[in-house]
């Protein structure tokens, strides 16, 4: 079911094929998912397209800063090909489960149903010592979505449920639409939800501050980007795309704040090249990773 990426210019030059994973600093897994999306679909193209993009990024960061020393190995893709969602999942978080306990893993999707089975994997690891970052347009708190309980829009609801996790461990971050459903469960619950109005009107530094304060008694914390947090002007490529969101130079600064956190993993999200403009979306969750590897590993 994994399909290795061979020694090839991928991470421009970064991936070592021949480093194990618990050698690795980071570690790569695509996860080519898509069926559970509950609009237009696509994002099972982008783990293939966003590494055929980094064979053209420098190992650099924005401000200059070398990733040359970095130890990268790039697992290929977990397909999901001829398996039905659950058993899918159960494989997911079992080779989520090993990269946790071994090295920083960076997931590929796909949908954001993919989180489910690896915010499951963490959660089975650090219990109630995990937070999370949730980066999106989106809540995904839905009981279901087209009668699909493992729905993309029911990730955070599937997480706190088997994992019994409080509500008050999720930080929603760029939230600019709500299901009613999820209103109906939020009810007399308490939340920490910060809508894109809202940082707007406080701004970003004082968001992710707040928000970082509020994570510093985790133990571990787990980031995951909904690309369709940026503004379709900035990620046309999304299947559900919400007007009013961020710019790539937003999302950028978020994440130079939350790599203080003590960070366990990161996936990126729906992203969708068949509906993408000249790779904008693409190009824009290639740079939030690279720019994540290199706040976090102190690249120089």
């Amino acid at each position: 079911m994994n399909r290795p990426i061979s020694g090839s210019q991928t991470w421009n030059g970064l991936h070592n094929p021949e480093l194990e994973p618990f050698e690795a600093d980071v570690t790569v897994l695509g996860l080519p998912f898509d069926e559970a999306a509950s609009y237009r679909r696509g994002a099972a193209a982008a783990p293939d397209r966003i590494r055929e993009i980094s064979v053209h990024v420098p190992p650099t960061t924005e401000e200059g800063c070398s990733l040359e020393h970095l130890r990268v190995l790039d697992l290929g893709n977990l397909s999901p090909e001829g398996m039905n969602q659950v058993d899918y999942f159960k494989m997911v978080e079992q080779k989520a489960a090993e990269l946790f306990r071994v090295t920083f893993p960076t997931f590929l999707g796909g949908d954001h149903s993919v989180t489910i089975p690896l915010l499951n994997a963490a959660a089975g690891i650090w219990g109630d010592e995990l937070g999370i970052i949730h980066l999106d347009a989106h809540l995904d708190l839905c009981a279901e979505l087209d009668g699909n309980l493992l729905s993309h829009g029911c990730t955070h609801r599937r997480i706190l449920e088997k994992n019994n996790l409080p509500l008050g461990q999720v930080y929603f971050i760029g939230i600019r639409s709500f299901e009613t459903q999820e209103l109906q469960f939020l009810e007399n619950q308490q939340a920490n939800i910060y809508t894109a109005a809202h940082i707007c009107r406080e701004g970003i530094a004082p968001t992710a501050q707040e928000v970082c304060r509020g994570l510093e008694k985790h133990k571990a914390v787990y980031l995951t980007l909904d690309i369709d947090f940026l503004d379709p002007s900035a990620a046309p490529g999304t299947g559900t795309p919400k007007p009013g969101g961020f710019s790539s130079r937003d999302l950028l600064l978020f994440l130079r704040y939350f790599a203080e956190l003590p960070l366990i993993g990161l996936d990126v999200v729906e992203v969708s090249p068949p509906l993408d403009h000249s790779d904008i979306t693409s190009f824009a969750a290639q740079r939030a990773i690279t720019e994540t590897w290199g706040q976090l590993f102190n690249c120089r």
